[in-house]
């Protein structure tokens, strides 16, 4: 008598529907296949993804927190624009309080290890050319210069800006003929951090910061004059 084979397989649950429609919706817009502004039609990606309505729903709501999407009333859930002027306020307060953030870290000592384990996973991402895990590592970098700071206000202030980042650095990434680039420019801060000196620290910051911003803030009309320091290396 032939014994039935047992499955390792273990069928999807309703929560492991929401994490894959979460993650291929957000891939999507960090990749730059959902444009600023477009409609984000739920029974649309539900085909094109064979389920059902209800986890895209859930997972428009945790894109809509995470503030990669923005939901209008009685007209459904678009991927969050970014103008010019949004371009230079989120700039502008990514200067403010990361320049302080390396500061602190700097003075408090912290460990550099994690910031730079996460720059070689980032190197590693930016040479699949995996665009949307790219973007993902970047900010987790700048968050850990955050958390550095032993600061709770620094790190809740970037946290809360997080998903507007995202999308802002989801636009710069998209422009690099090498994504590599992206990695490579982490290393001149790391080293800067590693000197002590925070002075430096805060330069290098506010210079990493703006130096790419230049052709995305263009594009969207906004004045590269406008971002508070290192106007000229724009």
């Amino acid at each position: 008598m032939a014994s039935s084979a047992r499955s390792h397989l273990r069928p999807l649950s309703a929560d492991s529907l929401v994490e894959l429609a979460y993650g291929s919706i957000r891939q999507s817009i960090l990749a730059g296949e959902f444009k600023p502004g477009e409609r984000l039609v739920e029974s649309r990606i539900a085909a094109e993804m064979e389920i059902s309505r209800a986890p895209v729903r859930e997972a428009m709501q945790r894109l809509s927190q995470e503030g990669l999407t923005v939901e209008k009333p009685r007209r459904g859930n678009f991927v969050r624009e970014v103008n010019g002027k949004d371009f230079v306020d989120i700039y502008n307060t990514r200067i403010a309080i990361e320049s302080t953030a390396v500061r602190l870290a700097v003075r408090n000592k912290a460990p550099l290890e994690p910031i730079q384990k996460t720059i070689e996973a980032l190197e590693k991402a930016s040479r699949r050319g995996d665009v949307a895990k790219t973007v993902d590592l970047e900010l987790k970098i700048h968050e850990q210069i955050c958390e550095a700071s032993d600061n709770q206000y620094i790190v809740m202030t970037f946290r809360s800006l997080a998903g507007p980042i995202q999308v802002a650095l989801g636009m710069d990434d998209a422009l690099y003929e090498n994504l590599e680039d992206v990695a490579t420019e982490h290393l001149p801060l790391l080293e800067a951090m590693r000197s002590g000196d925070a002075d430096l620290a805060a330069r290098t910051m506010e210079s990493h910061i703006v130096s790419t911003v230049g052709p995305v803030l263009e594009r969207l009309g906004g004045d590269p004059a406008d971002l508070l320091t290192q106007a000229e290396e724009v």
